[in-house]
């Protein structure tokens, strides 16, 4: 589902000598400020764990791939509003699902989404993941924004997570990677493919099958 999304993996990057650099030591204080006023909220600090607990997993010299795999399906049970990502992407045509097909549409979902992203998280070494900022887009919704830094030293990544408070819970519904919304991508996606089967959900369905029992993760299409 997520072809884009660099997963968020281990050790923070740190850059130069402060003696050497002093402009960028300025810049760092800076990111070191909003990093920490970001964690100081629940929001800032649920997504910063998500991060370190997949830096933990992956440091873990003791997990056999088995292992490391099902702990990154936990983490995404956990983490994500997979209900609620689900209905989002398949758009006005849950409504004209049977609820046969609603139940297997959200139950291939899930388990689609949690086998890709385990897939990624397992690919990834090297990689840093920091918090920046929050802000709140409405009662229930806020944007947590942060970046992926890369081992090569290439430009960081800028990724930014829509959680939502529901229930007194938070949950992961949306995950933005620089400036493209995957649920958005995967709700035009699904709607190609329900429109090519003349608003049927029957290959849309057919396709989550094969992706699912695949032994390599991928994008229906």
């Amino acid at each position: 589902m997520f072809k884009i999304l660099r997963p968020v993996l281990v050790t923070i990057l740190l850059l130069g000598p402060v003696t050497l650099l002093p402009v960028a030591a300025k810049a760092d204080d800076s990111v070191a400020q909003n990093h920490a006023q970001a964690v100081a909220t629940p929001v800032g600090k649920f997504i910063q764990g998500l991060g370190d607990q997949a830096i933990t997993v992956i440091a873990d010299k003791g997990l056999n791939q088995d292992q490391r795999s099902e702990k990154f399906r936990e983490m995404l049970r956990v983490s994500f509003d997979l209900p609620t990502i689900g209905r989002f992407v398949i758009g006005r045509s849950w409504n004209a699902a049977t609820p046969a097909q609603q139940q297997e549409y959200m139950k291939l979902f899930e388990a689609l989404v949690i086998k890709t992203y385990s897939d990624r998280f397992a690919l990834y070494t090297g990689e840093g993941f920091k918090v920046t900022g929050v802000r709140s887009e409405s009662e229930k919704d806020s944007i947590v924004t942060s970046e992926i830094t890369h081992p090569d030293g290439s430009e960081p990544t800028s990724v930014d997570w829509r959680v939502r408070k529901k229930e007194g819970k938070m949950g992961i519904i949306d995950v933005v990677v620089e400036g493209v919304s995957l649920s958005v991508t995967q709700r035009q996606e699904y709607a190609s493919i329900i429109q090519q089967d003349g608003g049927k959900l029957d290959g849309l369905l057919a396709l989550m099958r094969k992706q699912v029992e695949s032994p390599s993760s991928g994008n229906p299409g």
